[in-house]
């Protein structure tokens, strides 16, 4: 036996079919689910391309600047959305792994499936929501009623569809099971959102879960990892305090389960770090086993083990009433306060006066932003042209809705403090020097 052998593509791919569960998706499906064809890599699987094209994204570089709760400079150890983001991935790949399905389908979907979330949190989404569906008008600029709406797993599939530019194809051209996972890890909103060249191709938009119970894994570890993460940081931030979380019928549940005892004189911080291991390890579990069981189940009604039209990754009936009231608990004690201490208010204002300046200055864009709207010659005149024509390109931009898109886009993508010091430099000018900015130029100042 040669102990030095190259493992390529297609015995990664046999290891895959000979290793893993019936259940589970397969590499070699997947790569003709791409919107584009393109040859395939020769000891990269369908979705571990994906997953690097992921990480290897200027959105996702960015995740680590954008608020999960707290401020990123409230603290050093608090979540953002980057190490949120590896939290869920890990879960996934650790539920993945005990289910016996694909860890790397999982692992990218995990990846990719906050990319769209707005700075600030998810105060960003509701500004930018009332924005595009025409409930805010930023005191009377806009006159384009409803555009779509924003929701973030819509954007993150924008994103790896169009919005990203390393390629010779728009976006990073993923596989559609991966695009799936991404838009359904949290809720869909048919009847509310509807952004402009939506690729649905793959998607099955009309079944609310995904089809794969990888995409399943990852919306259920991103529900695990919020409740966790966020109640040990409400914890560290003294919004909630260790007597009344052990007050909660689930809490109470893991410290028997786990025989965990705590005293006046226990270490708090200790006992903190238990509680939240122990915790993620009993939902896990608990995800686990009922998945098991109810996966035998589906397998006898359909007779099959592939494309899973129902919810079939979730809690049990006994634990799932339990998590639900963790959540709330959360939600209030946690979610709420840090909301007021943080100042929403500032955050909603920075949004829409950043809207505002890149609506009413088409030349504050950069021109992969403007491209989607404008031509080149056209472009041309946004940046450089006279003011009369400037005025013009803005007057036949006003009437686009995919300009209004395109600053959402733009606004959407930014980090937190890059929101921040934008507005700054922005409020800092004059309205005749704003004009004479030119985004397309490397050294505009912005």
């Amino acid at each position: 036996m040669d102990i030095y052998n190259f493992r390529n593509r297609q015995a990664l791919e046999q290891i895959e079919r000979r290793v893993l569960s019936p259940f589970a998706a397969q590499s070699s499906d997947a790569a003709k689910t791409r919107l584009v064809q393109e040859p395939e890599h020769s000891y990269r699987t369908a979705f571990q391309r994906d997953r690097d094209r992921i990480i290897h994204s200027r959105a996702f570089r960015r995740l680590k600047h954008k608020r999960q709760v707290f401020l990123t400079s409230y603290g050093d150890h608090y979540r953002t959305r980057l190490t949120h983001t590896v939290e869920v991935s890990q879960l996934s790949r650790t539920m993945a792994r005990a289910l016996g399905l694909n860890e790397d389908l999982t692992e990218a979907t995990g990846l990719g499936h906050d990319l769209g979330h707005t700075p600030f949190g998810h105060i960003g989404e509701v500004v930018l929501h009332a924005i595009l569906k025409g409930k805010d008008s930023l005191d009377g600029v806009l006159q384009i009623g409803d555009v779509g709406g924003f929701k973030h797993n819509y954007q993150s599939v924008r994103i790896v569809d169009i919005n990203e530019t390393k390629y010779d194809f728009e976006g990073l051209n993923l596989t559609a099971p991966v695009r799936e996972g991404i838009l359904k890890h949290t809720r869909l909103r048919r009847h509310d959102i509807n952004f402009p060249d939506f690729r649905m191709r793959g998607l099955f938009y009309e079944l609310d879960h995904a089809t794969t119970l990888e995409g399943q894994i990852v919306a259920i570890c991103d529900e695990i990892a919020q409740r966790t993460h966020d109640l040990e940081d409400g914890l560290r931030a003294d919004y909630v305090s260790l007597a009344k979380v052990r007050e909660l019928p689930i809490v109470r549940i893991v410290e028997r389960t786990y025989h965990i005892e705590f005293s006046a004189t226990s270490n708090d911080f200790v006992y903190r770090n238990l509680l939240v291991r122990k915790l993620v390890n009993f939902l896990m579990t608990d995800v686990i086993e009922e998945t098991l069981r109810v996966m035998r189940q589906f397998h006898r009604r359909e007779k099959r083990t592939n494309f899973f039209d129902a919810r079939l990754v979730w809690f049990s009936s006994r634990v799932d009433p339990l998590q639900h009231e963790l959540d709330r608990f959360i939600m209030r004690e946690i979610i709420a306060r840090a909301a007021e201490k943080r100042s929403d208010e500032s955050a909603t204002s920075t949004i829409r006066r950043l809207f505002k300046y890149y609506y009413l200055f088409p030349n504050l864009l950069p021109t992969y932003r403007l491209q989607r709207c404008l031509n080149a010659a056209q472009q041309q005149l946004v940046y450089a042209g006279t003011s009369d024509q400037k005025a013009a390109m803005r007057k036949e931009l006003e009437r686009n809705p995919h300009f209004a898109r395109a600053v959402c886009d733009y606004v959407a993508g930014m980090t937190d403090s890059f929101a921040e010091r934008t507005l700054q430099i922005l409020a800092a000018k004059s309205e005749d020097e704003i004009q004479r900015l030119r985004a397309d130029r490397p050294t505009s100042g912005l």
